[in-house]
């Protein structure tokens, strides 16, 4: 018996989903073992999920590219043998450079650099800028991935407060209602909210889940409230009229010191503003005279009335408000959600109690505003053409309780703020990479000159791909995009298939020969997580789940098992070969951008491992040495970052969006000006939803054929997410899990319904929409809304890469219809539902 020789754990982060939760690794005798999660993480506090224990299977997956592997036949499809040949590292690399070399000496926007992977994003953006190419500034470019979750509660998050995720302050928390998020599942770190939420639910908080479908969440809440897909907003506008017009429940002083609400807007829906000095006005209704919204004599805010001023006349913004949502009765609201009317009502007026509305906490000795209710939700609230507004919605009753950033209330996942205009903050969309361009016909390929509120443009690269003429803009000629399948992930399969064939040359940094990768030229393997140096997050802001904040290192396990690369190094080999890494404008210079100053411009590093020890060095701090020792100094942010009234640095959230409005204003103006409805396919409807109040209105599917009676929709699990890898079903034992469970791979139905159309437990069923059809075994239950079928999401591969090949559900996305018709037209939130019919196969 030989004596162990190697035999440690080894702190590291996961890369199994987007969390990014700290974990340690077994290694014994240089094989991985065991994975756990990190005990010393305050969020997670050494929890894993299930894909994160089965994180070994992905290193040690026989599926796994191996080598470099060049394109021999030109003929592109699924199904059609690419003629793969193997090549080496440097032919590998000297093809992409001579490439690379001649967009760079002719025209930069040729090149189009993207994808999604969690750990290294940053260095396709960063790369991108160095580059040159306007067609890289977004992670999500060209991975399809990103419109069909985020831009939605995303978009809203930031416009309101400065943070892409608004979530439950659970450790303070007394009600709490979720709508359209899987929360201790799939919801931004199921494994911290599992523990949160359960925490809370014994101190005696009330869990509320609404949603079509039972999720583990609705599953373990108080309450679960079924509801038709895509009308989550109606039931939020429901709420806010009973607390408004019913209830006289809302937090007047809040509104008046921590938001814009006061401010007076006149007849063309902007502010009021100060003759001499620009700046807004509000009534004090002490004193009965207009004042600038920052004068240090404000004896009291009115919020409504209609007044006379030196700038005009003008009605308080939330006057404005309480008018606009006198439309939006419980009544209404039963009609298009499916929940009655009465129990809007009475969720309404438990959370209004709950939120304990003038009330106050001690912490630390300091006292902080305490409103122990909100409403958080995600990707079920947020993925329809009216997702942009339905999410908007959410923040509005949280803000209308005095809720956001308040203790107990809903907290933004970024605690830092940005100062806007008029005092009220502003967010990163509003930056100026993300001004439209006084350019016509766009520079990009991005569609960021069309839509610039939009974070992730989705599908919308694919289409101006394979149809220019439609869009006016430049088609690129070289796609490099790493760890995305979007022809599995993105909204319709047959749009991205299009727009692959019409990209001359498409370099894919995989893992996997998946559907994707069978349309690319060039295959460069990339390592996984085990096996690779990493920098993961930034110091201001890292997991996506309870506002932890600090360093996350990842670090190899074992050496790469086979002739494979991490993406980042192979960045930094192009960077070097070109001459875009040091310098000015290069490759270290637009990583401080991302990470802050923690590189010198001259220095040629030369793989991710001296860019992660550099970094540690210059902003780790006096947490160096405890980085290294437990793989971050993860902290829990500070209360008085994370609460008001020092968490907004004395800024005002905008209750009231003039920037939404002025940016519409300027959209218009630029397309106008270039006379660009005349040269493209859009119209005005692409202007519709630049209001400053959300507003109601249905989701496309809503106008599809009355045959289709019942509506799809899916949902992600704690097996598998749609990020990077498509789980479960590229993972043997995600895969053997999946299939003992007798809901995960199966079409969900209701049983009232199955009844009502004669079909049994069991049976194979075709789910057949509009745009196309999928087929699997039907899983009658209680669990979903019975006008609802439903499915986990991700399955349905076509290539052997897949273990799940030919098991489960196929493709869902098959159902979904494409183009900008089925985007939010100021989002491009992708409709992720579809209205669809079922019947036996």
């Amino acid at each position: 018996m030989h004596a162990r020789t190697d035999d440690a754990w080894i702190p590291t982060v996961c890369n199994m989903c987007y969390q990014h939760c700290p974990i340690v690794v077994h290694r014994v005798n240089g094989v991985a073992v065991k994975i756990e999660g990190n005990a010393t993480c305050p969020g997670t506090q050494g929890g894993t999920c299930p894909k994160g224990n089965a994180g070994l299977m992905k290193l040690y997956d026989p599926h796994r590219l191996k080598r470099p592997l060049k394109r021999t036949n030109s003929v592109k499809g699924l199904g059609i043998d690419p003629g793969w040949v193997e090549i080496s590292w440097d032919e590998a690399i000297a093809i992409l450079v001579e490439r690379l070399r001649r967009i760079q000496a002719t025209d930069r926007r040729k090149l189009a650099v993207g994808g999604f992977n969690p750990d290294s994003w940053t260095w396709n953006v960063a790369f991108a800028a160095a580059f040159g190419t306007p067609n890289g500034g977004a992670p999500n470019m060209f991975s399809a991935m990103g419109h069909m979750c985020g831009p939605g509660p995303h978009g809203a998050g930031q416009m309101i407060h400065g943070s892409e995720n608004t979530h439950p302050d659970a450790d303070y928390a007394k009600y709490i209602i979720i709508a359209g998020g899987g929360a201790m599942e799939a919801y931004q770190s199921a494994v911290a909210y599992a523990r949160l939420f359960g925490d809370a639910r014994q101190r005696g908080a009330k869990l509320v889940v609404v949603d079509p479908q039972q999720s583990r969440a609705a599953a373990k809440a108080d309450e679960w409230i079924p509801i038709r897909p895509a009308t989550d907003g109606a039931f939020l506008f429901g709420m806010m009229y009973t607390l408004v017009h019913e209830l006289d429940r809302y937090d007047a002083e809040y509104l008046k010191r921590h938001t814009n609400a006061a401010y007076l807007i006149g007849a063309d829906r902007y502010p009021v503003r100060d003759p001499q000095t620009g700046k807004p006005l509000i009534w004090d209704c002490v004193d009965n005279v207009a004042k600038t919204y920052d004068d240090p004599g404000i004896k009291d805010y009115a919020l409504f009335g209609a007044y006379e001023t030196s700038g005009g006349s003008g009605r308080p913004a939330f006057h404005i408000f309480k008018e606009h949502i006198r439309q939006y009765t419980p009544e209404w609201a039963a009609q298009i959600s499916s929940v009655p009317a009465p129990t809007i009502r009475r969720v309404a007026r438990e959370f209004g109690d709950a939120a304990q509305i003038g009330s106050t906490i001690a912490i630390d000795g300091v006292t902080y505003p305490y409103r122990p209710a909100s409403v958080g939700g995600y990707r079920g609230l947020g993925a329809h053409t009216n997702g942009f507004h339905s999410c908007w919605a959410m923040e509005m009753i949280n803000m209308l309780v005095g809720a956001t950033r308040a203790v107990g209330g809903a907290r933004a996942w970024n605690s830092s703020t940005i100062p806007g205009p008029d005092g009220v903050v502003t967010h990163y969309l509003a930056g100026a990479e993300y001004e439209a361009s006084t350019a016509y016909p766009p520079d990009s390929i991005t569609f960021h000159e069309y839509f610039p509120v939009t974070g992730t443009n989705g599908l919308i690269h694919y289409e101006g791909q394979a149809h220019p003429e439609k869009y006016n803009v430049t088609p690129i000629d070289t796609l490099i995009m790493e760890c995305s399948n979007p022809i599995i992930t993105g909204q319709n399969p047959a749009v991205v298939i299009e727009g692959l064939k019409k990209i001359p040359f498409f370099a894919d940094i995989t893992i996997y020969l998946d559907e994707t990768a069978q349309f690319a030229d060039l295959i460069l393997p990339d390592t996984t997580y085990l096996e690779h140096w990493e920098i993961v997050g930034m110091p201001r802001r890292t997991m996506w789940s309870v506002e932890d904040e600090g360093i996350m290192i990842q670090r190899p396990i074992v050496e790469p098992l086979y002739d494979t690369r991490p993406s980042a190094n192979v960045y930094i080999e192009l960077a070097s070969a070109l001459g875009i890494q040091t310098g000015p404008g290069g490759l270290n210079d637009a990583l401080n951008s991302l990470y802050g100053p923690a590189f010198d411009l001259s220095t040629p590093y030369r793989n991710a491992r001296e860019y992660a020890e550099t970094f540690v060095a210059r902003c780790g701090g006096v947490d160096q040495e405890l980085i290294w020792k437990q793989g971050h100094n993860l902290q829990r942010i500070p209360v008085p970052k994370r609460y008001l009234p020092t968490c907004l640095d004395g800024f005002r959230l905008p209750f009231y969006s003039v920037w939404l409005m002025k940016t519409g204003d300027r959209v218009r103006d630029y397309m106008e000006k270039n006379n660009a409805f005349q040269h493209t396919v859009f119209d005005e409807h692409m202007f519709f939803e630049y209001a400053p109040l959300p507003f109601w209105h249905p989701s496309v599917i809503e106008e599809e054929p009355a045959e289709f009676d019942l509506y799809a929709i899916n949902w992600k699990s704690s097996l598998g997410t749609a990020a990077s890898g498509t789980l479960p079903a590229t993972n043997a034992w995600l895969m053997e899990i999946a299939e003992r469970d007798p809901y995960a791979t199966r079409i969900l139905l209701n049983a009232a319904t199955a009844k009502r159309k004669g079909l049994q437990d069991g049976t194979m069923v075709w789910v057949e929409s509009p745009h196309g059809k999928i087929k699997g075994r039907l899983k009658v239950t209680e669990t979903i809304h019975p006008e609802v079928i439903g499915t986990i999401g991700c399955f349905g591969h076509y290539t052997d890469h897949a273990v799940g090949r030919g098991r489960g559900p196929g493709n869902f996305n098959v159902l979904l219809g494409s183009g900008f018709r089925y985007m939010g037209p100021t989002s491009l939130q992708a409709e992720t539902a579809a209205r669809a019919k079922i019947y036996a196969a």
